[in-house]
C-alpha cells in the first residue's frame, strides 16, 4: 500500500505579519520615521512594503533581520523599504 502525502492549508494572519514588521521598524527607527506598511500576497509568499521618511542603511539591516525571523519560522516574507516622496 502506497502512502500519500497530505497537505493542509494553513491560515496565515496577514494583519499580524504586517503589524510585526511595522513594530520592528518603529522600535528601532521611531514611530515618526515609519509612514506606512502595505502587505501583498502571492501564492506562497508575502511582500510587505515599508514606507519610511528617509531610507537608511539601518533600515535595510532591519528588513534583513525581520526577513530572517520569518524564514527561521518557515514563512516566506519579503520586505521592501521605500523612501517617501517629498
Amino acid at each position: 500500500m502506497m502512502n500519500y502525502l497530505r497537505f493542509h492549508k494553513i491560515e496565515v494572519d496577514t494583519d499580524a505579519i504586517e503589524s510585526f514588521i511595522r513594530e520592528g521598524f518603529e522600535s528601532k527607527l521611531g514611530k515618526d520615521h515609519v509612514l506606512g506598511t502595505q502587505l501583498s500576497s502571492y501564492p506562497n509568499e508575502y511582500i510587505v512594503r515599508v514606507t519610511l521618511r528617509k531610507e537608511t542603511p539601518e533600515a535595510l539591516d532591519i528588513a534583513h533581520e525581520l526577513k530572517r525571523i520569518f524564514l527561521d519560522n518557515n514563512l516566506a516574507v519579503g520586505i521592501v523599504t521605500l523612501e517617501a516622496q517629498a
